[in-house]
């Protein structure tokens, strides 16, 4: 099972992104069987439910790495434990939940990518994204199908190697 993480807050403008793609998910209509997307506002660290019963995560937010407004961006976790910032706009970011994850798995801990836009200037109470980050939406939508399929079809080719292979060996 994949879980889709959706985080933001959709009056706090760019901050909304995240939760204008869950939007975007939840009204797909073909969408892979072993993926399930939740909307977590801004949960910070009670996310961690989002996180059980499954083997990859794919979190979505509005990400602040420093790139131009609007660019999409997927990282591993490799990619953002090497560094010290939060990535996300929450003062819990992604990180942080990231360490949080380790120690509440006790080593059974999911694949989890991050899928996010750069934001740009939040500006409190408005739900309008900037221009940039409401063009950001379909490519991000499009990476995290794309991100899904991927995983679903390669978990399926694993099952059918894996089951060939037990009927060869009785």
């Amino acid at each position: 099972m994949i879980h889709v993480v959706c985080f933001g807050n959709l009056w706090q403008g760019d901050d909304g992104f995240g939760i204008r793609v869950f939007q975007r998910l939840a009204g797909l209509r073909d969408w892979p069987p072993c993926a399930k997307v939740f909307e977590a506002g801004t949960a910070g660290l009670a996310a961690l439910n989002y996180f059980e019963a499954c083997s990859k995560v794919v979190i979505v937010d509005a990400l602040k790495t420093g790139a131009s407004p609007g660019c999409v961006l997927r990282l591993t976790r490799d990619e953002i434990e090497a560094h010290d910032e939060a990535f996300s706009l929450h003062q819990l970011g992604v990180n942080h939940l990231l360490a949080a994850m380790t120690g509440a798995f006790a080593g059974d801990v999911p694949e989890v990518v991050v899928i996010g836009a750069e934001a740009g200037e939040i500006h409190p109470f408005t739900d309008r994204l900037c221009p940039a980050l409401e063009a950001a939406i379909d490519p991000a939508v499009n990476l995290i199908v794309r991100e899904c399929r991927d995983w679903d079809e390669r978990c399926c080719q694993d099952l059918f190697f894996k089951v060939g292979e037990t009927l060869e060996e009785h």
